[in-house]
């Protein structure tokens, strides 16, 4: 059964996705999009070749043109499709989910995720076996080898990065890739920033020898090589590269929540007047604390990539993110970018002239716990119905519903791509967050 989200859909690729299924929701999208000419890529899971070609014959037998940029990231889809003069895009990819899964998310000409109203009506033309009109013209499809290169050159131009000053420390980092999209192009551009890279997971092939999620939990190879190889940092990224997590030079994985703040951190240094920035309800305190350092503003928003940039071009921000690593620089493009983040880390250890671990101690620590209760059973929950479990100073139902108080929260809210219930918890006492998780789970079940 496919799980539809803001951003497409994913499924078990083995049961869930055929051509004919393929071909219906290209078609629909083709039609709700006026797609003409698109481009496609996919990460590196092993369903991803049968995959692509699906979607590859299902858009040039509807006469649309098809530029394949084979394994690459979803922002790098994201880039290409922006700069080039396709009106629309297509990723392979489940993102995190594990191997079994697969999915399609969908791009706009300028690169950006479809509206949820979009993939609403997206979803109904499905659901209606809605149809094109027989075309008599085949699409033509070009093969573009070009868009790793093209990615690396936007980021190495960018204001906030000062290459030069890069390649000077001569960085040594390890990368992990989880085989994905990122395999390829994170090695690439670390090398062209004058870095000593040593990779693991690193073949694109989509041996997933860790969960793919780029939790701390989940990195414990990673950690092990920054150590032994003396390493200034080590990357970490999720299957299509959207994610950044990161072990600092100690051989500690500092999670994902860190990837924004020091993203922050980099780009307010070259402000020349106090910034807004934007995340969502579910990130971490630490981007309020960098954030007010630099005297800047922080906006909040419903969780989801989509409506991050949504409240970010409302109020012309700069950059913007999630807590999951995520980060979103308007300058490179409007998507979660693992690579623009590597770079405006490596960024920040150089003009700071400092290691990674001591940059980090400027900014206050926070435990933080994500959890999570499986939707298997029949139950309807109503999570607008919760505000009673706790007697707190803030309640927020933008998205889901957030207690608040001065020094911790917690959150829950249903997953738009798995079906969960997600929880967020964060504060200064491990032993608290356990208490308010495990009340809210015993109440929900």
């Amino acid at each position: 059964m496919f799980i539809r989200s803001a951003s497409g859909l994913r499924g078990i690729a083995k049961e869930d996705f055929s051509p004919d299924v393929i071909d219906q929701y290209v078609c629909s999208y083709i039609l709700n999009q006026n797609i003409q000419k698109c481009t496609i890529g996919r990460d590196g899971r092993k369903s991803g070749n049968e995959i692509s070609k699906w979607v590859i014959n299902s858009l040039i037998n509807n006469g649309v043109d098809v530029v394949n940029c084979d394994l690459a990231t979803t922002p790098t889809m994201q880039l290409i499709t922006e700069k080039s003069d396709c009106n629309g895009g297509i990723v392979i990819t489940a993102s995190h989910n594990p191997a079994e899964y697969n999915g399609l998310k969908f791009l706009q000409s300028d690169g950006t995720f479809l509206t949820p109203k979009q993939c609403e009506e997206l979803f109904k033309s499905v659901d209606n076996e809605e149809k094109i009109e027989l075309q008599t013209n085949i699409g033509h499809i070009s093969h573009y080898a070009n868009a790793d290169k093209d990615h690396i050159n936007a980021i190495l131009n960018l204001s906030c990065i000062e290459r030069e000053k890069i390649k000077s420390n001569k960085f040594k980092v390890v990368i992990d890739a989880t085989n994905g999209g990122a395999s390829k192009i994170l090695p690439l551009l670390c090398r062209e920033l004058s870095c000593s890279v040593v990779t693991i997971n690193c073949d694109g092939n989509g041996d997933y020898s860790r969960n793919p999620e780029p939790l701390s939990i989940n990195l414990g190879e990673l950690e092990k090589r920054v150590k032994k190889e003396n390493a200034d940092i080590g990357l970490a990224t999720d299957p299509d590269g959207d994610r950044l997590s990161i072990v600092s030079n100690d051989g500690k994985a500092i999670g994902e929540e860190l990837s924004l703040p020091l993203a922050i951190m980099n780009y307010s240094f070259y402000s020349i007047k106090p910034e807004t920035f934007v995340t969502n309800l579910s990130t971490s305190m630490m981007v309020d604390d960098v954030v007010s350092s630099f005297n800047g503003t922080l906006l909040r928003s419903k969780i989801g990539e989509a409506n991050v940039v949504s409240l970010m071009r409302k109020h012309n921000v700069n950059l913007g993110g999630e807590g999951n690593g995520g980060i979103i620089l308007k300058e490179a493009h409007l998507g979660r970018d693992s690579l623009v983040g590597a770079a405006m880390v490596l960024n920040l250890m150089s003009i700071k002239s400092n290691t990674l671990d001591n940059i980090i101690t400027e900014i206050p620590q926070y435990v933080f716990i994500k959890d999570k209760i499986n939707l298997n059973s029949s139950k309807e929950i109503d999570i607008d119905s919760l505000d009673s479990v706790f007697n707190c100073d803030e309640i927020n139902k933008l998205d889901g519903i957030k207690f608040i108080w001065s020094n911790k929260w917690i959150h829950i809210r249903k997953s738009n791509t798995e079906p969960i219930l997600r929880i967020f918890a964060e504060g200064t006492s491990i032993n608290e967050l356990r208490s308010l998780t495990k009340k809210l789970q015993e109440f929900v079940r």
